[in-house]
């Protein structure tokens, strides 16, 4: 049996990968399922990032949220509204072109005709024509009725995979995945990784369904699927700065939440880290979601063998 310790978009992947390959995994999950870093209803799906490695990667993990799309039968998943990077962005125009990724150079005009309730301070932008928006919830609540979950704090994991609950109960494992965000560190060990806090405003306003993702010096932003609503998050929140930016738009409130910090992420906050010691497997990130069916495959093979797969390593 294997155990998966965190119940948000790395540990319900994982199981339901394991589960199509016939693999007993249980999730155990304190709170509620993915109401923590996985908390919200939608994130930016995007092939632009700063690596070529990262690049590659997100086309393999663009084909397994079309392959989640295909199984699930839930409707979409990954939105066509395409991804604008704003700012310098010459690092993530040269990762694409060598990765092969389709993409073009966007003026001041581009940018409006793309966002065009954002007052674009910014005069170039790639655009990645493959980005979206992904409708998580539902991703993650169709997820989380293919596996099985058990409500229970883990307290402690021993080498052995020996899993001690907060009732004192023991899960004994053959190995165990501890995939719990902030509390991963805690169960596994030091990982060069600190967690700060994080907000995502909530705002309404015209043409916000059509408008394309974004990534900014500011921040970065995405329509929430069909809801006409649009989030922008910001690591140290500045109001004042998001109404110059989207002046017409109206505030509807925010999520509180937290994102990680790392020698090992890029200059875009993007990447991840996999530790191992005996049977239990420690892996933590930033900016994951996007990956979420890829990491749910590469996690289950890393689970299932000695070594784990050459692409979780190379980001290391």
């Amino acid at each position: 049996m294997i155990v998966i310790v965190g119940a948000g978009i790395c540990g319900l992947a994982t199981a339901y990968a394991l589960s199509r390959q016939g693999v007993d995994a249980i999730v155990c999950e304190r709170g509620e399922p993915f109401a923590e870093q996985s908390v919200g209803l939608a994130r930016i799906f995007r092939i632009a990032h700063r690596r070529p490695a990262l690049c590659r990667l997100a086309l393999d993990a663009r084909a397994g949220w079309q392959r989640w799309e295909s199984e699930f039968g839930v409707g979409r998943l990954l939105g066509t509204e395409g991804f604008v990077a704003a700012g310098d962005c010459d690092d993530t125009a040269t990762a694409m072109a060598d990765a092969g990724a389709t993409f073009c150079w966007l003026d001041r005009k581009g940018i409006a005709d793309r966002i065009p309730f954002l007052d674009a301070p910014w005069e170039t932008a790639v655009f990645d024509p493959l980005g979206g928006s992904l409708r998580i919830r539902r991703a993650l609540v169709t997820l989380a009725r293919r596996v099985t979950i058990r409500r229970a704090e883990v307290v402690s994991v021993a080498d052995d995979g020996s899993t001690t609950l907060s009732g004192g109960g023991v899960l004994r494992a053959d190995r165990v995945l501890i995939c719990a965000g902030v509390r991963t560190p805690t169960l596994f060990g030091p990982l060069d990784v600190t967690f700060a806090p994080h907000t995502r405003f909530t705002y309404t306003g015209v043409n916000a369904v059509e408008a394309s993702c974004l990534s900014s010096p500011s921040g970065y932003g995405l329509p929430i699927g069909s809801t006409g609503r649009w989030a922008f998050g910001q690591q140290a929140p500045d109001p004042a700065a998001v109404r110059r930016l989207f002046p017409s738009l109206t505030p509807l409130g925010s999520v509180d939440c937290v994102t990680a910090r790392a020698s090992w992420l890029d200059a875009g906050g993007d990447g991840w880290t996999l530790a191992r010691r005996g049977a239990v497997i420690a892996f933590v990130g930033s900016n994951l979601m996007k990956f979420g069916p890829l990491l749910g495959e590469l996690l289950a093979q890393s689970l299932l063998n000695d070594e784990p797969p050459s692409d979780l390593g190379n980001l290391q």
